[in-house]
């Protein structure tokens, strides 16, 4: 596995301590977070140090692909990463597969959006190959219940040919989903991992080790079906790289192990 740093923690002045990041240790931006010089500053002085993987998250505090709004504005504003991700090699870029969920006993409302995330998605991913960018769609645990259990989380892969998949392990546990089945389903379809851990309750971005998920079965599961995809270190309120080292061979160790 190659592994790097979401910008998740590194807000306002923090952002500086991503210039200690070093191999094997590559980035992946919050782009709605930062502004377009911001992650220009940043991603030169890290492109000198010839840094590991980088890849894009999606804006998704204000744009919802479920959500009944302008499909027009909403693929504008999804498209704007673009052209850092090609200046700087990105590998992949994330993308939630919905956003706030109202209404949430209302199951009529909650069929429309899933089936508009569904067309939505399905769009966006040809516009995604057409641009050459990699697509990676990310389940969710927010709401009293996910829109996307995950029956209906792996059916988007079915119905979208060739579209990839950001699993955030956190938001699984958080959600009930099965990661080893996930795993074993989507298979090298899975570009990207979010790494977290939780109380199996709250999405709190924690370390590895400070939570309920088997990391020595999610280690198996990657040596097994998704050698080749990124870990990237999704935490909250961590800014010391050796935080990042530690858990990195932390898993490692895991990897030796499977």
């Amino acid at each position: 596995m190659r592994y790097s740093i979401s910008t998740c923690s590194f807000y306002k002045f923090k952002i500086r301590q991503l210039l200690k990041i070093e191999k094997p240790f590559g980035v992946e931006i919050f782009y709605e977070f930062g502004s377009e010089d911001q992650w220009n500053c940043l991603l030169t002085e890290l492109s000198v140090r010839d840094p590991g993987p980088f890849s894009i998250h999606a804006p998704f505090a204000f744009v919802d692909i479920a959500a009944d709004c302008s499909e027009s504005k909403l693929f504008e504003t999804l498209k704007k990463p673009f052209d850092l991700y090609h200046r700087f090699n990105g590998e992949f870029y994330v993308v939630h597969t919905y956003g706030e969920v109202e209404r949430p006993d209302d199951s009529v409302y909650r069929s429309d959006c899933r089936q508009r995330a569904l067309e939505r998605l399905a769009r966006f991913h040809e516009i995604c190959k057409a641009e050459e960018v990699v697509l990676g769609a990310e389940n969710l645990c927010s709401g009293r219940v996910p829109l996307f259990n995950q029956e209906q989380f792996l059916r988007l892969f079915k119905t979208i040919p060739e579209l990839r998949c950001v699993i955030d392990v956190g938001h699984a546990a958080v959600a009930g989903m099965d990661i080893a089945q996930l795993q074993k389903t989507l298979n090298h379809r899975v570009c990207a991992y979010h790494l977290h851990n939780n109380n199996g309750r709250q999405d709190s971005h924690e370390r590895l080790r400070d939570g309920i998920i088997d990391w020595s079965a999610f280690a198996e599961g990657c040596a097994k079906y998704t050698p080749d995809a990124v870990g990237v270190f999704e935490y909250m309120n961590y800014t010391d790289m050796a935080v990042y080292q530690d858990d990195m061979r932390y898993l490692e160790s895991l990897f030796c192990k499977s």
